[in-house]
């Protein structure tokens, strides 16, 4: 981490003073600080990514980042902090008003403060020099940022501000935070040739306890909630469970997996036990790959799925679009995200919704 540093949900520089701050969502603080953070390749196991990246966005961020010289997106990260030490000495700074308030388009609010208190900055950095962080949002980003660092490195001797294209604007926020919120994403499936419904749940029967909730009259959105709930207590006995709807049949259905019968899959061998423990991995594999042929070629092109994080609008979506069936999910735990991660594996595409996500434009840095 460099000495100049800045930001939080979204901050604004020209050279780099350190900005804690906080994003509010209703009942609960994410506090952290923006800063520098040294770009390094995933393979030092200083920076941990969690998700996969696409090539097309990182190439259109890469050109616009040559052209305009601009580091202009936060990247998310998480560190672990168990004592919350610095998010202590953050709240020592945050006494006065803010320097800045913003409302995001969720009339979300975001505070920064400026800080160029060198005692405390260097306090920071003692703090998170032994450190690895998992990045929670901005893979794109980070790897943009990695690639430009490796195309301008033979120009440090031109300008010794090049060398502060080794470091990107990052906004570091305690992974142990009760502010961490994650959403789940849910999967809205069609396009499946030959799709049966009643034909499918037998052959989730092979896999899964099945307890079927149909619909009477107007209560879909009733019998959503009881399913929700129902849900939610399937992840707290910790259990892999699932919500189905499927709108030809007008009923809902909670899955259960039975982990006795995960010997008849055919697993990515490169997968650790870790990995399978999540419930995106056991809908990935068993239910999407093994029941209804959706591979990593389709996943990655988006061919058969679409994805929403609120449970109800992925209901009314399904019906509007008359798409096939619609899978909920609960949340995946932080703890999980981190013991995937430290063992090594990438989660599954669209594993995670870190909400809010950082308000862009509020920070960024220009060095050239």
């Amino acid at each position: 981490m460099d000495s100049r540093g800045r930001f939080s949900a979204g901050p604004s520089a020209s050279h780099l003073p350190l900005f804690p701050g906080i994003s509010v969502i209703p009942a609960r603080t994410r506090k952290g600080f923006v800063a520098l953070g040294e770009v390094t390749p995933y393979s030092e196991k200083v920076v941990l990514p969690h998700e996969r990246t696409l090539a097309k966005p990182k190439q259109d961020r890469l050109n616009l980042l040559r052209a305009t010289l601009a580091d202009t997106g936060l990247v998310f990260m998480l560190y672990s902090d168990p004592k919350g030490k610095i998010e202590s000495l953050l709240d020592s700074l945050i006494s006065r008003p803010p320097d800045l308030t913003a409302l995001d388009l969720n009339q979300e609010r975001n505070q920064l403060w400026r800080m160029d208190d060198l005692a405390v900055i260097e306090e920071l950095q003692q703090a998170m020099r032994d450190k690895t962080v998992i990045i929670a949002d901005g893979h794109h980003r980070y790897e943009v940022a990695l690639t430009f660092r490796e195309e301008t490195a033979s120009r440090m001797a031109e300008a010794k501000e090049w060398g502060l294209y080794a470091y990107k604007v990052m906004s570091f926020v305690r992974l142990e935070s009760e502010g961490i919120t994650i959403l789940p994403i849910h999967r809205l499936i069609h396009s499946i040739v030959n799709f049966n419904p009643s034909e499918f749940l037998g052959r989730l029967a092979e896999f899964f306890a099945l307890q079927e909730l149909p619909i009477v009259g107007d209560k879909k959105f009733s019998v959503l909630a009881v399913l929700m709930d129902a849900l939610k207590k399937q992840q707290l006995a910790g259990n892999n469970a699932f919500g189905l709807y499927l709108p030809t049949l007008n009923k809902f259905a909670l899955l259960k997996f039975n982990r006795n019968a995960g010997h008849r899959i055919s697993w990515p061998g490169d997968k650790t036990q870790t990995w399978r423990k999540l419930d995106v991995s056991v809908l990935q594999v068993v239910i999407l790959g093994h029941l209804l042929g959706i591979g990593e070629k389709q996943l990655s092109e988006q061919t058969h799925l679409e994805y929403v994080s609120d449970h109800a609008d992925a209901i009314q979506m399904t019906d509007e679009k008359s798409l096939q069936c619609a899978f909920l999910l609960n949340p995946t735990p932080i703890e999980l995200v981190k013991e995937v991660v430290e063992a090594g594996d990438i989660l599954p595409q669209k594993s995670t919704h870190f909400h809010p996500k950082l308000m862009e434009g509020l920070v960024f840095a220009k060095h050239i």
